[in-house]
């Protein structure tokens, strides 16, 4: 029986240029050291860890970064500075300092800025900058060739299939209204510690429910008016999705809600 390829094979000669690395190690790193300093001085401001607790969720996301890139047809080339392996694919330390400062750094602000109370058109803008913010980060990376996108890619623009900045800017939002609305649990004694698995699962969350349609085009041979398809699916499916976040945090007050009677924390 004639052995058969399920997945687009990724681009395993593909190689990393020194200078490249250095530069994007060195700048990421920079950025995520002040992100740190900034938590741990408005956890003295504030009298609590939260902002520094979705500093480390942020990071620690990076988990499921080689089970996304299977299905999503990303590639780091093995050359690089590695900080783990999983799924046989390598993911490189600046990779591990981005986490840190696009879903750290970003849940931490959206939460602050959804707790102060947003407009509709406010939180809507939230959204559509952190699209474009991943759009402009990945299309510049993309240019320089530290990573790669591999296989029939839905919405391609600059090399950078714009389906991914769908999921990863609703992760941003959905994390951060997950915390606005179980703060009252989230953000009081030994169970702020809660913060840290509930972001990771919204993370998992999300990239199966808003990138599925996506995954499935590019892991399956279909004709290229399919393929888009399946990116503009991935981006009504993040549209539909953070319309409920809308629905659950829009021009909610600063303050937590009362805990209810009877909760111990």
């Amino acid at each position: 029986m004639q052995d058969q390829i399920l997945l687009p094979p990724p681009p395993f000669a593909a190689t990393v240029d020194p200078s490249v690395q250095l530069w994007v190690t060195g700048i990421t790193a920079l950025v995520a050291i002040l992100g740190l300093v900034y938590t741990f001085a408005d956890w003295r401001r504030s009298g609590k860890p939260t902002f520094l607790l979705l500093f480390l969720s942020g990071g620690l996301m990076m988990v499921i970064e080689p089970m996304i890139d299977t299905v999503g047809g990303c590639w780091f080339p093995a050359t690089a500075w590695t900080a783990f392996k999983a799924y046989g694919r390598p993911i490189p330390v600046w990779l591990c300092l981005v986490y840190f400062v696009y879903f750290g750094i970003g849940v931490g602000v959206t939460w602050r800025l959804m707790r102060k109370g947003l407009s509709r058109g406010q939180l809507w803008g939230l959204y559509g900058a952190a699209i474009l913010a991943d759009f402009i980060l990945e299309a510049m990376l993309l240019q320089f060739k530290p990573y790669m996108y591999y296989g029939p890619q839905p919405l391609m623009i600059f090399k950078f299939p714009l389906w991914w900045a769908a999921v990863n800017a609703l992760t941003t939002m959905a994390a951060a209204a997950v915390v606005l609305r179980c703060e009252a649990y989230l953000t009081h004694g030994w169970r702020q510690l809660q913060i840290i698995p509930a972001v990771l699962t919204v993370s998992v969350a999300v990239n199966a429910a808003v990138g599925w349609p996506s995954w499935l085009v590019i892991n399956t041979p279909v004709s290229p008016l399919l393929t888009e398809l399946g990116g503009v699916a991935s981006f009504g499916l993040s549209a539909w999705f953070m319309w409920i976040v809308d629905q659950n945090t829009v021009l909610r007050s600063a303050a937590p809600a009362r805990r209810p009677a009877g909760i111990l924390l």
